[in-house]
């Protein structure tokens, strides 16, 4: 088994706007981050890479 971790992007730099996205949540409902932003005054996301 290979313990290196394949390279990682780059990604956006912290502070950058997320570009506007529609995604699944872990039961199936749509997420869009341009609803998310009609109802909070910001939203935090956080991925986890699936590395393990």
């Amino acid at each position: 088994m290979n313990d290196e971790e394949p390279p990682r992007p780059s990604g956006l730099s912290i502070g950058t706007k997320a570009p506007l996205f529609i995604t699944q949540d872990i039961y199936g409902n749509e997420m869009k981050l341009s609803k998310l932003l009609e109802t909070y005054d910001g939203v935090m996301i956080d991925f986890f890479r699936g590395n393990w």
